[in-house]
């Protein structure tokens, strides 16, 4: 089975700044530990794709893309109550990472690639009307929507082993019977 195995500058800049625990050192240090493994031959190699509006807009609402637009151009405030700032580029950096997500998904829907793995990714806790917990586009949830949009899916099992809850993932599709959610996460002891 072949693994595609996103990497590229343009996922790099989905980060907060040094010293953030989304920093901009996460893409170099996953890749440095791929390579010195020898992982990287082991993967076919796929560089980070770019969602457009139509693709983030499953899952997002309007209002809201608009705003992440218009603060990645300002690059100030937060896009959330105060956990998730904005930064200048903050929309392209985030649009990757949800173009990056559907590129594997369509891959692995259509066969080529069964298995994908994108080191900056899994951005669950965003809403569909802001952004929450770091991430300020919600790509599982574009995946999801995508899936049934693009691919004609309709029963879907997610399952997050992220040491925190999936909630934007969660609360959106809560009330869904189509979509198992499997949530594997610290109860805070």
């Amino acid at each position: 089975m072949t693994l595609r195995l996103y990497h590229g500058e343009a996922l790099a800049r989905y980060g907060f700044g040094a010293g953030h625990p989304f920093g901009p050192d996460r893409l170099d240090a996953f890749w440095k530990e791929c390579v010195a493994r020898g992982l990287d031959r082991r993967a076919q190699i796929a560089t980070p794709v770019t969602a457009g509006d139509a693709d983030i807009l499953r899952f997002h609402t309007h209002d809201y893309v608009q705003r992440v637009k218009f603060q990645s151009r300002t690059g100030e405030g937060y896009l959330d109550e105060g956990d998730t700032p904005a930064f200048p580029g903050v929309y392209e950096a985030a649009a990757t990472v949800v173009g990056t997500t559907l590129d594997a998904v369509a891959h692995s829907v259509s066969g080529a690639a069964p298995r994908a793995f994108i080191p900056i990714a899994g951005l669950h806790h965003a809403r569909r009307d802001m952004a929450a917990g770091f991430c300020v586009f919600n790509d599982i949830g574009c995946a999801i929507e995508a899936l049934r949009a693009v691919h004609g899916v309709r029963r879907i099992a997610y399952v997050d082993i992220d040491a925190h809850h999936g909630d934007g993932v969660y609360y959106a599709f809560a009330d869904d019977p189509e979509l198992i959610f499997a949530d594997l996460h610290e109860d805070g002891r």
